[in-house]
C-alpha cells in the first residue's frame, strides 16, 4: 500500500509541539494535538527518544500488546519524505522539512565543488575518500537545531541532544537510558533529545522480520521499561524516524541503454533517486525507465516534486531544487536500485513510500509526578 507523507501529522509535528511549549514562536509548522494535550501537564522533562527503523509495522511485528512500547503506544504519526535517517532525523532535530533544511538523502549533489557526497559521513559517493578539509554539508545547508532554538528562549541547560554523534560517550542503548536519566535530575525544566540507530541497522542487515531485528527490539523495549520506572515528573515520547521493509535490488550497470542518458550516477536515495539526464534526453530517459522500473517506481519531474509537496512546506531552501535533478523517481513498492554492484547490499530497505516505510508510532509514558529520587 502506498502512503505520502502526512506533514500535518508526522515527526516534524512533534518538533513543533516541542518548540511551542518551550516558547519558541517561529515554528511554522503544524503541532501534534496528541503531544500538545500531554504537554498542558508541565512536565519537567520532555523526553523524545527516536529509534532508527522502528515503523509500526515492525513494532507490531516484533513484539506483543502486552509489551512495554505496545501498551503505551497513542497513534499513528507519518515520516517525512525521503523516508530515510538523514531527511527525517534532521527534520526532528531542527524543526524544518525537508523542503525548508535540504538535508535530502544520504548522497547529494553540490555543484559547488562538483560532487556527490554522502552527507552524514561528509564523503565523495564515488569513491568513499573525504569530501573536502571542510564539511561540506554543514557549510552548504547549515541549519540551527532545535536545542540551540530552545535554549535562546530559555537559556542554556534547557535543551540536550543524547547520541553517539553528541558531545558524550553513547556506545549503547543503555548508554542513552543511564544519561537521559542522569540528565532528569538536574533542577531545570529541560528537554531531551536522543538517537539510537537500531533496530534499523540490524534490518539492513538481516531483514525486517530477522532475529538480529527481534533481539535489539526486545532489548530496547526491556531498557525503555526500565528507565520510565526510575523517572520522575517525566513525559517520555519513544517514535521513529521511518520504517523499513525487506528490498529487492536492481543495478543500472545492468541497463546500459539507461545509463548511457545520465549525466552522473543517480543521488539522494536508491528509493527516492535524483537523475541528472543529458542534453537533449530527457524524454528518452522518461521512455527508457518507466519500461523499466514503471511498475515499481513513480519517476516525476523536478516541479511535479515541488508542486506536489512530497519534501514538505516552508520556504525551500536554496540548494533543495539543487538536489532534485530532472527527474525524482520514488519507490511504490520492494524494488531498491544500485547503481553498481560492489556497495553492500541492504535486505531491509527504506526512503519509499510504502505504508511500512512511512508509518511511525507515536508512544507516549508519563512518569511519577513526585519530583524526588
Amino acid at each position: 500500500m502506498i502512503k505520502y507523507p502526512d506533514y500535518d501529522r508526522s515527526i516534524l509535528s512533534i518538533a513543533s509541539s516541542v518548540l511551542k511549549h518551550f516558547g519558541v514562536t517561529d515554528c511554522q509548522h503544524k503541532t501534534l494535538p496528541e503531544f500538545d494535550k500531554l504537554l498542558e501537564k508541565d512536565y519537567k522533562n520532555v523526553i523524545v527518544v527516536l529509534l532508527d527503523g522502528l515503523g509500526t509495522s515492525t513494532l507490531n511485528y516484533h513484539l506483543k500488546e502486552t509489551d512495554f512500547l505496545r501498551q503505551h503506544y497513542v497513534t499513528d504519526i507519518s515520516s517525512v519524505f525521503p523516508s530515510t535517517t538523514v531527511a527525517a532525523t534532521t527534520s526532528i532535530l531542527s524543526g524544518y522539512s525537508p523542503l525548508e533544511c535540504a538535508w535530502l538523502g544520504w548522497d547529494l549533489y553540490f555543484k559547488e565543488i562538483d560532487e556527490t557526497v554522502s552527507v552524514f559521513k561528509n564523503t565523495l559517493q564515488r569513491n568513499g575518500e573525504p569530501a573536502a578539509k571542510y564539511n561540506v554539508g554543514h557549510k552548504y545547508i547549515p541549519y540551527k537545531n532545535i536545542m540551540k532554538r530552545i535554549e535562546e528562549v530559555k537559556g542554556k541547560k534547557s535543551a540536550y541532544c543524547v547520541a553517539f554523534f553528541s558531545n558524550r560517550r553513547i556506545k549503547s542503548f543503555e548508554d542513552i537510558c543511564k544519561t537521559i536519566y542522569k540528565l532528569s535530575k538536574k533542577r531545570k525544566k529541560k528537554y531531551i533529545y536522543a538517537y539510537w540507530n537500531q533496530p534499523d541497522h540490524a534490518m539492513h542487515g538481516h531483514g525486517v522480520t530477522s532475529e538480529e531485528a527481534h533481539e535489539q527490539i526486545l532489548h530496547i523495549n526491556r531498557e525503555v521499561e526500565k528507565l520510565c520506572g526510575k523517572l520522575k515528573d517525566s513525559l517520555v515520547i519513544i517514535t521513529a524516524d521511518h520504517g523499513q521493509c525487506d528490498g529487492v535490488t536492481k543495478y543500472l550497470e545492468d541497463y546500459p541503454e539507461l545509463v548511457e542518458l545520465l549525466k552522473m550516477p543517480p543521488s539522494v536515495e536508491p528509493r527516492a533517486l535524483s537523475f541528472f539526464v543529458k542534453d537533449g534526453k530527457t524524454e528518452e530517459f522518461k521512455t527508457e525507465f518507466n519500461k523499466i522500473f514503471g511498475e515499481s517506481f513513480r519517476l516525476m519531474t523536478k516541479d511535479e516534486v515541488f508542486k506536489e509537496n512530497l519534501l514538505g512546506f516552508g520556504t525551500p531552501h536554496t540548494k533543495t531544487a539543487d538536489f532534485i535533478g530532472d527527474f525524482f523517481a520514488v519507490a511504490l513498492d520492494e524494488t531498491n536500485i544500485d547503481y553498481k554492484r560492489g556497495n553492500f547490499e541492504m535486505v531491509g530497505v527504506h526512503a519509499g513510500l510504502t505504508e511500512e516505510e512511512m508509518t511511525v508510532p507515536f508512544i507516549a509514558i508519563e512518569t511519577k509526578r513526585k519530583r524526588s529520587d
